[in-house]
């Protein structure tokens, strides 16, 4: 079984044992060490680029080495220094690439949040601030703030991130107060970081009410038509309308509140509308949300999120 083969293997059994280590490949063939990760797979890197990228390793390269010649075979590997870590292959493959001195160009993929933490527990080991700092900077992508919008703020958080921490507290004005669920990563941050992310939500949703002063520039979409008027049927009136509207943004002090087809639903069944008018509605809320978004940023930009991150 080739190399290419054996780490594909592996990385479909994660529990597998691995007995014999086997070389991780390129661009991990060539250096002046090798790392041995837990489940024995050999990164040849250099000795440079670790020092450069951690303290750790600066601080280890700096102690006398022993003799390569000298050394027991389990430390040794063609000559070059064997350093066992306790990270796996998948783990270790990620954290040397964000060493390697085109990183910032050629960005490791990272799948999913479960890696992110397990790299960035890698990087804070052996005080990788650079790596870690830059890691911090990838998880406001669509594909893990879209997913897990309370996984990024707390980890912003607890690697005290200013820019991305207030990001994700923005996008989770989305849900209301209670509905994100607890992720082990909130047993990292302080109870409170925590009370300040609810506090902000909720003085997000409180200025909400300064949207009176502005219906004449921002006129609700009409729910009823000329044929619904004339059928005499029960209308919401526009008072009502506007209250309706300033709470279900207090609820969730963000535009996409108003595209929630149980909400435009509920609304339209107020108002009496006839069918075509039902049809109609989310599209004319979907247009007036766009036209929205723009007060509404307005106001909640002025909202601090209060957290210190020094």
């Amino acid at each position: 079984m080739d190399t290419c083969t054996a780490l594909c293997k592996y990385t479909s059994i994660e529990d597998e044992p691995r007995q014999i280590p086997v070389d991780a490949g390129a661009p991990f063939d060539r250096g002046d060490v090798i790392l041995r990760s837990a489940d024995n797979v050999d990164f040849h890197f250099y000795k440079l680029l670790l020092s450069l990228a951690s303290s750790f390793f600066s601080n280890m390269f700096s102690l006398p080495q022993p003799d390569s010649l000298d050394g027991a075979a389990d430390r040794t590997k063609h000559g070059l220094p064997i350093i066992p870590v306790t990270e796996k292959s998948v783990v270790l493959r990620k954290l040397l690439s964000f060493c390697s001195p085109v990183y910032d160009t050629d960005v490791p993929a990272l799948e999913d949040l479960d890696i992110v933490m397990s790299v960035l527990d890698a990087a804070d080991k052996y005080d990788m601030k650079r790596v870690g700092i830059f890691i911090v900077k990838m998880i406001t992508a669509p594909r893990f703030l879209e997913k897990e919008p309370m996984r990024v703020f707390a980890i912003a958080c607890r690697y005290r991130s200013e820019a991305e921490t207030l990001v994700a507290a923005r996008y989770m004005l989305r849900y209301a107060v209670w509905e994100p669920a607890y992720v082990s990563e909130l047993d990292f941050i302080s109870g409170s970081d925590f009370q300040r992310l609810v506090k902000y939500h909720a003085s997000c949703g409180q200025a909400m009410s300064q949207l009176t002063r502005l219906w004449s520039t921002y006129p609700l979409p009409l729910l009823d038509c000329k044929f619904c008027r004339k059928k005499g049927v029960s209308r919401l009136s526009l008072k009502e309308y506007q209250d309706s509207v300033i709470d279900a943004l207090r609820i969730r002090p963000s535009v996409e509140s108003l595209l929630n087809p149980e909400w435009i639903d509920s609304m339209v069944k107020r108002a009496g509308s006839c069918i075509g008018c039902r049809e109609r509605a989310p599209r004319m809320f979907a247009e007036y949300a766009k036209e929205l978004a723009f007060p509404v940023m307005a106001i909640i930009l002025e909202i601090p999120l209060d957290i210190d991150f020094r």
